[in-house]
């Protein structure tokens, strides 16, 4: 047996129901393994199908696809093994035990055929995730044979002469009573880690201190293997790949890129790690045979040089020196613009449409939202090289878009001076509220960022609409002090006839623009600003897209380009940023904050409720923690509560309503996915008079404290 191993994970970008592109996809990551000489190729949850194929998990055809599908994989990888060592293939599909349940399972495969089944024990049932919908828990220690294939499924540990290989998948590792602790005490070298893990802010530090735990507890080498892209047209997988060895990282691949296939690798001391285990003070329990499956293979690979198997083999992505230096608001910014820039290269990619068409108001959501298309174009072009780039968007070059050239300077500035003005349409549609600032703005912006600007003024519809109602009030015509919502409302739904016949004409995919806090308070008009098939921002709260505004203006996104990591910004946003946010529907000065409240505190409840699961009086006390107290008063503090109560009770069939957006910070309102809440309720009126009890409460004591008896 051979100290030393070389563990692959790849990460793939499938998509649901693909099933010859997603078998494609998994066979080039078992040629370009093979070729590495790897031992071990890791690949991710649910891998052959998607994640995101939902109620079809549970469809018989379906699963005889899946079948089908898993038959060519297991072939494929017989004949690429032919000339090649040894080597041991996991991937995950959804598996069909005959008659009965699905489970979540990965196939372990070699060159002579399947194995067996490895089934997840702990299935994901919150926030996005519904998987006991689709999917049954596999209980511990038990190992049967599967009916159709005649091979072991269960709880298996796989034993390649002596190196013995365990799985924790996705949710399994997440968990304090994870089955981690008993493949310690099945005296496993080597843990792999078949995940279906989306972005969300922050996620990524709580994966890399699990893979490290494991390895460190656990005396393993560790791997995992992450999916990547925007299958499902909502989460974004942001693959990075990571595999740990004696409780260090020694292996990240590269995350949010736009290539199919990113293979990862690194080359592990299973001596080294056997040490902890030696060690531990703790007795390893006895093996029940039942629960192995045992390969005749003697996984080996070239015993590596002094230098590669002491430093880490970090690849060349974000996660280097360059990325390490970002503060902390640095990283959650780029990864933020890097996660949503990948989900609009994938909604372009696979609706084959010609791009998109942004309703630019001049504002903050509509600046960053026509700014992140830029983003994912100038990403990819970098990413994939600009022949690889063309090769992945037919439908664009029937336009007359020249081929890139050296003469032509960087890829920026090929991508601005020919490509956007094809890509993306930036249409300002003013009224007689309308202002030059926000006109200017929204010029300045598309202009940056090289898209197509275009220009109309729509009051006159606006005018039309107002004499239709009139003609029916004729004695009591519409006007802002009785009528202020219905004025508002017409102007942004009048803007929506037109943006969509162009979007229409273009073939281009129509972005809705209201923001994550907008969606909790209802403070968007139905069928104006939520109009359009992707709402871009909508995962974001308000505070977070002014941060990134002013962060894309002042600092900018750390890119990789021809001469290594530069910082790519939008100097334009601070047309954008030198405003305060206004709908601009009133005749007079109207900002949003004065309209509902100040963003950072409308923020703040929203984490409460929906992070610790607070109601009002909790929050309350949480928002005295947070220090607002020193700002605002105690009955202030109550209003604000109660407005967004009211506001977020009242207009929850808003978010039934709203597009679909992609999930990006740890939170979401979108009820067919994360937050469910009945349409008709009590709007917490129980629970906002206990705290309004609380404050005449806190009141009285404070004086009581100033005249004392």
């Amino acid at each position: 047996m051979a100290d030393y191993l070389t563990i692959t994970t790849a990460s793939l970008r499938q998509l649901p129901f693909d099933f010859s592109g997603n078998v494609k996809r998994v066979t080039q990551a078992i040629e370009q393994a093979f070729k590495n000489g790897a031992n071990i190729l890791l690949m991710p949850e649910l891998a052959l199908t998607g994640y995101g194929c939902e109620d079809n998990f549970t469809f018989q055809e379906f699963h005889e696809a899946t079948a089908d599908a898993l038959n060519k994989v297991i072939q494929a990888t017989a004949e690429l093994g032919k000339d090649h060592s040894p080597m041991v293939v996991s991937i995950g599909l959804p598996l069909l035990y005959p008659g009965g349940q699905v489970y979540n399972a990965s196939a372990i495969i070699s060159a002579d055929g399947l194995q067996g089944f490895v089934c997840k024990q702990f299935l994901a049932r919150n926030g996005l995730h519904y998987e006991p919908r689709w999917f049954e828990a596999w209980p511990r220690s038990r190992v049967i044979e599967h009916p159709h294939y005649h091979v072991p499924m269960g709880d298996l540990v796989v034993d390649c002469q002596g190196v013995r290989i365990g799985f924790e998948t996705c949710e399994d590792s997440w968990i304090s009573n994870r089955p981690g602790r008993d493949l310690y005490q099945r005296n496993v070298d080597i843990i792999l880690n078949p995940s279906a893990s989306h972005f969300a802010s922050g996620k990524f530090d709580v994966r890399e201190q699990f893979i490290l735990e494991g390895s460190r507890a656990f005396g393993v080498a560790y791997a995992y293997a992450n999916l990547n892209g925007t299958e499902n047209g909502t989460s974004i997988f942001d693959a990075g790949c990571m595999i740990a060895s004696e409780g260090r990282m020694v292996s990240y691949g590269d995350r949010f890129n736009c290539k199919d296939v990113l293979l990862n690798h690194a080359i592990v001391n299973i001596s080294a790690n056997r040490v902890t285990r030696i060690t531990s003070s703790e007795t390893i329990g006895g093996f029940k045979e039942e629960l192995e499956i045992n390969l005749p293979y003697t996984l080996t690979t070239q015993t590596p040089r002094w230098e590669q198997a002491l430093q880490p083999a970090i690849a060349n992505d974000l996660l280097n020196e360059f990325w390490d230096e970002l503060s902390d608001d640095d990283r959650i910014h780029a990864e933020i613009c890097y996660a949503i820039a990948n989900g609009l290269w994938d909604w372009m990619l696979r609706t084959h449409t010609h791009g998109y068409i942004v309703s630019m108001s001049g504002g903050a959501d509509s600046g960053l939202a026509a700014t992140l298309v830029y983003l994912s174009h100038y990403l990819a072009l970098h990413q994939l090289g600009a022949k690889d780039y063309r090769l992945a968007l037919p439908q664009l070059w029937h336009q007359a878009i020249p081929e890139y050239g050296e003469e032509m300077g960087d890829y920026g500035h090929w991508l601005k001076q020919y490509v956007m003005p094809k890509v993306l349409i930036c249409l300002y549609q003013g009224t007689d509220n309308s202002s030059d600032i926000t006109f200017n703005a929204a010029q300045g912006v598309s202009e940056n960022i090289g898209a197509t600007y275009v220009h109309w003024n729509v009051q006159k519809i606006v005018d039309d609409y107002i004499h239709l109602v009139n003609q029916i009030y004729p004695k009591q015509p519409l006007n802002w002090d009785n009528d202020d919502i219905a004025l508002q409302n017409i102007q942004a739904r009048s803007r929506s006839p037109g943006v969509w016949m162009l979007a229409n004409r273009e073939n281009k995919l129509l972005i809705a623009t209201s923001n994550l806090s907008e969606s909790a308070l209802g403070y968007a008009t139905m069928d104006g600003d939520t109009s359009g098939v992707l709402s871009v921002v909508s995962g974001l709260s308000k505070t977070r897209i002014r941060k990134i505004n002013h962060w894309l203006e002042k600092q900018g996104l750390p890119v990789e380009g021809h001469h290594g990591f530069h910082r790519l910004t939008i100097p334009a946003m601070g047309l954008i940023n030198a405003q305060q946010p206004t709908a601009e529907l009133r005749p007079v000065e109207q900002t949003d904050e004065e309209d509902l409240m100040p963003y950072i505190i409308c923020d703040s409840i929203m984490q409460s409720y929906l992070v610790r699961q607070m109601w009002p009086k909790s929050i309350l006390i949480d928002l005295l923690m947070q220090g607002h107290g020193e700002i605002y008063s105690l009955e202030k503090l109550g209003q604000f509560i109660e407005r967004w109560f009211q506001l977020f009770c009242r207009n929850p069939w808003k978010r039934y309503g709203t597009r679909a957006g992609f999930h990006v910070e740890q939170i979401s309102l979108d009820p067919k996915t994360f937050h469910r809440f009945p349409l008709l309720n009590a709007s917490f009126a129980e629970p906002l008079a206990q705290m309004w009890e609380y404050i005449k409460e806190q009141q009285i004591q404070a004086e009581h404290a100033k005249c004392p008896k």
